[in-house]
């Protein structure tokens, strides 16, 4: 391949990127804007679901976002009854998140509106591609978290 057909590629990956990002971000905004929480809060409320007994420090890495940006976002899902801290038993120093079961019901809501989508989405393509396709997405994404200019937080 040469340098010119590297470089449409380049710039057609980097134009599918932006759709896709533009998109999904769109359905992200909307399923988590019905329920009265932002998009990072939602995202919040998934980390917290995925890995229980989360810590700030924890989260704020999986999020990619620095610890004050965090910890602003999770303060209004305690002050709105979805997430709750809770100190550790053996070092109360230590506090860790979880889901109320309020906030439960949030996350399941939130959770359903995409899985839909993405039901949706699948079936828009040919039979079998979702294998594939997951297959394809899983590389990418670990291309992307050893990468040096992805997935850290911002300064």
């Amino acid at each position: 391949m040469n340098k010119q057909d590297n470089t449409q590629n380049i710039e057609e990956i980097r134009y599918l990127f932006i759709v896709m990002a533009r998109q999904f971000g769109l359905l992200q905004k909307e399923s988590s804007q019905c329920c009265g929480v932002t998009m990072v809060q939602s995202h919040i409320l998934y980390e917290i679901k995925m890995m229980s007994h989360l810590s700030l420090n924890d989260l704020a890495k999986r999020l990619g976002l620095d610890n004050s940006t965090t910890s602003r976002h999770v303060h209004g899902l305690v002050e709105k009854g979805y997430v709750q801290r809770q100190s550790d038993p053996n070092d109360r120093r230590y506090v860790t998140l979880g889901l109320t079961e309020q906030g439960a019901k949030l996350e399941e809501k939130i959770s359903l509106i995409t899985s839909n989508y993405i039901t949706d989405l699948f079936s828009q393509l040919p039979e079998g591609k979702m294998d594939s396709i997951s297959s394809e997405l899983k590389l990418l994404t670990e291309a992307m978290c050893r990468s040096e200019f992805c997935c850290q937080p911002p300064l």
